[in-house]
């Protein structure tokens, strides 16, 4: 009996891991992803991640717009796939495509669901403090990612990781559990759970509005709004008329200031903030320029002759 034939669709950094695992027992037909996009400071035109790496692989690399142009349907049944994997694609597939996949189209989730069912697990779980996100090996039905359980696996939620660490590490995550449970899913040998409904949890798309600190919330709320908002929207200290981005954040502590207030020495860079504790700042961003260590932030800020808002920032 002739091999399955198997496609993957996925697009940024964290489908590479799983790309990378299912290359190594799969002949791949064919690679979809997003088509290239404007990336970067300097916005140049650029191939998402997955692309690179499945070029690196020597796979050929599909990019239609939209599964609703009437080009699509006749180029994914010309290459007649048996099995399709997804990771974070970005489409929404139509039914015929997964009705074409004999042995189904399965997606690996980045959360545990049913909680966190959408387009920004990873983040909402940070942001609302979950202890514990992981992945989800599911079959792909109509209706968002509401499909039966085939597997998963969990990762703890530390105090220092940002949205953009934990889903590199839940990438490779993926991959393992992909590992584990793709030669059944070539045989067509799956036993899957339907997710409890009761339980259900949503994680929409981020948005810039999200980006503002409200200095008046308390620590461990901003902590998390900052940990969650990494890399994109990021978020943002407005100190007088200039936009700070926070980037990289440490402890908590008691302060001993009003909130807004920013402390600055040889011992760090801390934010009070509304519940009297304060935020270790370690790494900031300043408009259009390179991350820096916070205390050279300050250091530029203070050149400026700025020092009085330094030390009463709201």
């Amino acid at each position: 009996m002739s091999q399955p034939r198997v496609a993957f669709l996925g697009t940024p950094a964290c489908a590479v891991p799983p790309l990378a695992a299912l290359s190594e027992v799969c002949d791949i037909q064919a690679m979809f992803c997003n088509p290239d996009r404007p990336r970067g400071r300097g916005h140049r035109t650029g191939p998402p991640p997955a692309k690179v790496s499945a070029l690196e692989l020597g796979l050929k690399v599909l990019q239609p717009e939209s599964w609703k142009d009437e080009k699509t349907k006749p180029l994914w049944d010309s290459l007649n796939i048996d099995l399709a994997l997804v990771v974070a694609y970005g489409h929404i597939l139509p039914s015929w495509m997964l009705d074409s996949c004999r042995l189904g189209a399965w997606n690996l989730h980045f959360s545990l669901l049913p909680r966190w069912r959408g387009a920004a697990p990873v983040n909402h779980a940070i942001l609302v403090g979950d202890d514990t996100t992981g992945v989800t090996l599911m079959k792909i039905v109509p209706g968002l990612d509401a499909g039966p359980i085939l597997a998963q696996c969990s990762r703890p939620i530390a105090m220092e990781s940002d949205a953009g660490s934990l889903l590199a590490e839940l990438a490779h995550d993926a991959a393992n559990l992909l590992k584990l449970n793709l030669q059944n899913l070539l045989i067509g040998k799956t036993i899957t759970v339907d997710q409890d409904e009761s339980l259900v949890t949503y994680a929409p798309k981020l948005s810039k509005k999200m980006a503002t600190l409200d200095l008046g919330k308390e620590a461990l709320v901003l902590h998390r709004q900052i940990r969650a908002l990494q890399p994109w929207p990021g978020a943002e200290l407005h100190i007088g008329e200039i936009t700070i981005k926070v980037i990289e954040i440490g402890n908590i502590s008691p302060a001993n200031a009003p909130p807004g207030f920013i402390s600055w020495d040889k011992k760090g860079v801390r934010l009070s903030v509304g519940d009297s504790n304060e935020i270790e700042l370690l790494a900031l961003q300043k408009p259009g320029k390179q991350v820096q260590p916070a205390g050279q932030v300050m250091q530029w800020w203070g050149a400026r002759g700025n020092l009085d808002l330094i030390l009463g920032c709201v």
